[in-house]
């Protein structure tokens, strides 16, 4: 009996150290080797957060031209052939609202020489006995860009008012890319998907090129009013996450807007305030007055966090600093225990294989 009694305080003291190995799904192969070859975790051996990377950042700029005739402008830009392999438009799209007949006819004349188009009404009402007689709104799109023949997005993208989309092809570092600049008629541009200085300033360029024809050869951008609106970013912490524990702890141990429902997001959501009239380290809680940025950051099961928001980059590096501090110093109460990570990493995942007809006349 006593030998059983040792034993059993043997394994209590000695033996029961749960397999706490660091996951992460749909990584690279040099992350998932670094995190085989940091399985033996104690609480003087933490995996260390990766270094925060931006993926892309949506710019703002404007033209030297305030009122642009975004309908006339729009029927006048040529489309190239997705086929030609070359820099140019090779997708533009507008969205219509109508109050006649007459408007919807001259929209299905501009059509009736074009090939490849899509017209999407979202409303149309025609009724004379009502209060509104009649209503057409319609997005129209012309041309053929990357997604169109890879994606297998079913939902349709909304459209806005006052502006046109273009997609431009340009070479950058020996491939092409398809970049995406809404024009709105008061001359601003509004630019997502940017990762370097020199792409935007490339897509610049192109885009003045291109409507020179029709603004006017003195047409332009201003550089010095260029400025970011967006960051996307992302990092991982290197293990998996408790997201239970470390929403309650973000929310009231740090006391950061947090939100957390697995059954309508799989991220915790939470909102980091940066406030602008204080330099260096912050705790990221909401200032009294209203000069702050609003910096979401979303955190999920594998340890993948994503920040985003509309900062500068030094915003974003402090911020990034205080979230690495909070997943390192919470580890021992935020891994989570119940997933077998060795068998995860170790797992083949089978590639779903998708078939797509596309129709070419």
């Amino acid at each position: 009996m006593d030998n059983i009694d040792d034993d059993w305080e043997s394994f209590l003291q000695n033996d029961c150290e749960l397999d706490m190995d660091n996951p992460v799904g749909n990584i690279s192969t040099d992350y998932k080797k670094y995190l085989i070859d940091s399985q033996m975790l104690n609480e003087n051996n933490i995996p260390k957060c990766s270094d925060i990377y931006i993926s892309t950042k949506t710019k703002i700029s404007y033209l030297n031209n305030n009122n642009i005739n975004i309908k006339d402008i729009f029927w006048k830009i040529p489309i190239l052939n997705y086929s030609i392999p070359k820099n140019g438009v090779i997708k533009k799209q507008i969205k219509y609202s109508s109050t006649s007949p007459e408007e919807v006819q001259y929209i299905e004349e501009q059509l009736k020489d074009i090939t490849c188009y899509e017209e999407q009404i979202i409303e149309h009402i025609e009724n004379p006995e009502g209060r509104i007689k009649y209503k057409d709104q319609r997005k129209i799109s012309i041309g053929v860009c990357k997604k169109d023949l890879l994606s297998y997005r079913s939902k349709k993208k909304r459209a806005f008012f006052n502006c046109f989309v273009l997609i431009l092809r340009i070479m950058d570092k020996n491939e092409f890319k398809e970049m995406h600049v809404k024009v709105f008629n008061t001359g601003k541009l509004e630019i997502p998907g940017i990762q370097t200085e020199e792409m935007l300033s490339k897509l610049l360029n192109s885009l003045i090129d291109v409507l020179k024809p029709f603004l006017g050869d003195d047409l332009s951008y201003d550089s010095s009013k260029t400025e970011t609106v967006l960051i996307n970013s992302n990092f991982n912490c290197g293990y998996y996450i408790d997201r239970d524990k470390l929403h309650d702890i973000l929310k009231y141990k740090y006391r950061i807007n947090s939100n957390f429902d697995a059954c309508s997001y799989p991220g915790i959501q939470s909102k980091f305030y940066y406030d602008k009239t204080v330099t260096g380290e912050q705790d990221g809680q909401q200032p009294k007055h209203k000069d702050y940025y609003e910096v979401s950051f979303m955190i999920f099961r594998t340890g993948s966090v994503l920040v985003v928001g509309r900062c500068d980059e030094l915003s974003l590096e402090y911020i990034y600093r205080f979230l690495k501090n909070i997943l390192e110093n919470e580890y021992q109460s935020i891994i989570s225990s119940s997933v077998d990570n060795k068998s995860i990493l170790n797992k083949n995942r089978k590639k779903k294989i998708r078939k797509k007809i596309l129709c070419f006349d």
